[in-house]
């Protein structure tokens, strides 16, 4: 699945995603050592009723292709498998992880292609296992033919789950803690991907579906509503209840599969990982993420924090009126900062 990235490296580095109805991009100058990445243009193009080709002669006369390029593969067209590191040399675990997913895989083995890389890195570790990523032959080869009959020769193609890897481990270390194991929480379209880190590699990742009844808690917008009409030949006796249903409260009640799920995924985190406890939850949402922060960290008991991007990233802020294209494009900055050594 991983194209191999060219020798020279080039000052303007594109990431994009293509959506069966948009591309989403983002195209940075990642010249500058040690400061923001300089965003130069970003955004979405929708596809309208064009069909592929000729949605690819107008992405081809927007001008994108000039410095590498890497793009993300859409989620449904690939699965993140975790295995026991098989008992083989380096160069033979990719054949030997083949067999080893045989049957947890979607699809025949031959109409996929794999790669696979140590959960937490290369580091010896008394836990020995493997990300293995299965991805659709068919989606592979239709990403890479659009992007060149686009004028976008790709350099590489990455993953949801490493490129936030990437955003969440820059985020880490700008805040002092690239050594420590970080939680990583994005939102968007309704789902959620959480992604645990330290020093730099990846050790976890699950799929959520999002509650949006939570960003309605974070901003106290649960209004209240009557109660059902009380039936007929109802008589009123002292201490009966004919006044408002508080959502609120009954949501505070029954509580948030979200949350539920995310306090178990870090459950199996601190009994799998005892000696890299997490430091801090990082949250990104297009909106609201310091809020939903706050009311994330008192149901959780785990230091949560928003995302800054603003030391990372230059050139690239959410306004009332690119929302939409701001969540879209989100994911895309960490494949810009994805290492040419890195695996994948």
């Amino acid at each position: 699945m991983k194209l191999p990235w060219r020798t020279a490296r080039h000052k303007n580095q594109l990431a994009l995603y293509l959506a069966p109805d948009s591309l989403a991009y983002v195209q940075a100058d990642v010249s500058s050592a040690g400061e923001p990445l300089r965003v130069l243009r970003w955004g979405v193009e929708e596809r309208g009723d064009a069909s592929l080709p000729e949605f690819a002669r107008r992405v081809r006369g927007m001008g994108l292709g000039a410095g590498q390029v890497v793009a993300l593969l859409g989620a449904e067209h690939y699965q993140i498998l975790k295995i026991e590191t098989p008992n083989v040399p380096q160069d033979e675990l990719k054949a030997a992880a083949r067999w080893q997913i045989k049957e947890m895989v979607e699809a025949h083995l031959d109409d996929l292609t794999l790669d696979v890389m140590h959960v937490g890195g290369d580091a010896p570790r008394a836990q020995k296992h493997l990300f293995v990523v299965a991805a659709a032959n068919t989606a592979l080869r239709e990403l890479t033919e659009w992007s060149a009959s686009a004028g976008l020769n790709l350099d590489a193609v990455d993953i949801w789950e490493t490129a936030q890897r990437n955003l969440q481990s820059a985020a880490a270390q700008h805040t002092g803690l690239a050594e420590r194991a970080t939680a990583a929480l994005m939102v968007q379209n309704g789902s959620c991907l959480l992604t645990v880190s330290a020093q730099g590699e990846l050790f976890y990742t699950r799929r959520l579906d999002w509650d949006e009844r939570l960003r309605l808690r974070a901003l106290g917008g649960f209004a209240p509503k009557p109660a059902a009409p009380p039936p007929l030949g109802f008589e009123y006796m002292p201490g009966d209840d004919i006044g408002f249903a508080d959502d609120g409260a009954a949501a505070e009640a029954e509580g948030s599969a979200m949350v539920i799920e995310l306090q178990r995924s870090i459950d199996v985190w601190e009994r799998s990982w005892p000696d890299l406890p997490l430091a801090l939850l990082q949250l990104k949402t297009p909106e609201h993420d310091k809020e939903l922060a706050t009311l994330l960290q008192r149901e959780l008991g785990l230091r949560t924090q928003a995302m800054e991007l603003a030391p990372l990233f230059s050139g690239f802020e959410a306004r009332s009126d690119n929302l939409a294209a701001y969540a879209a494009c989100l994911p895309l900055l960490g494949a810009l900062l994805r290492s040419e050594q890195r695996k994948p």
